[in-house]
């Protein structure tokens, strides 16, 4: 919805019809608590009571104001001017306000949605790593157990090689005879 930039897009309305209300080809209209310009009328109010009327300014197609209080009709345009400029002033505040709260909703949303996906993330990203911690384990156990067993084999090769060496060393050497 725009807004007027100024409060200068409106027009004061001009004194006529009965007792200084509006005509009813003006911009303005007044209207009694749910009786012409479509008021609502509370379920907690009595038939006899009357509300204050109100008039309601159309500063551009689609956005009014309600002047709740009783308005003088010979009130200077000026100073009715200010009062209709401080009202839409107020109402874009509002209207800022509300826009700025539901950005801050969406936005909250929206990170408590990245946050329970980023969790998730991070449970699978655990998991894995926890994986990995084990299979890095049993790797570094089979390792050193391949390791041990190269060991063993080569001690084994060595003695094996020395026995050999002591053997040919027995059947090469001539035979001692004790007679």
């Amino acid at each position: 919805m725009s807004f007027p930039v100024a409060a200068t897009s409106f027009r004061v309305p001009q004194s006529g019809g009965q007792g200084g209300v509006p005509q009813s080809g003006s911009q303005a209209e007044v209207s009694q608590s749910g009786s012409q310009s479509g008021g609502s009328q509370s379920g907690s109010s009595q038939e006899g009571e009357k509300k204050a009327p109100y008039v309601q300014y159309e500063v551009e197609p689609g956005f009014t104001i309600r002047m709740r209080h009783n308005i003088d009709p010979a009130m200077d345009p000026k100073k009715l001017k200010r009062v209709i400029a401080n009202r839409v002033s107020a109402q874009k505040s509002r209207w800022k306000k509300l826009l700025y709260v539901e950005a801050l909703v969406k936005k909250s949303m929206e990170l408590e949605r990245e946050t329970s996906v980023l969790r998730a993330q991070l449970e699978i990203a655990i998991q894995e790593k926890r994986r990995l911690q084990i299979e890095q384990r049993q790797l570094k156990e089979t390792l050193a157990a391949r390791f041990q067993d190269c060991i063993d084999e080569k001690g084994i090769i060595e003695f094996y090689k020395v026995e050999i060496e002591r053997l040919k060393k027995k059947n090469m050497a001539p035979p001692t005879n004790p007679t």
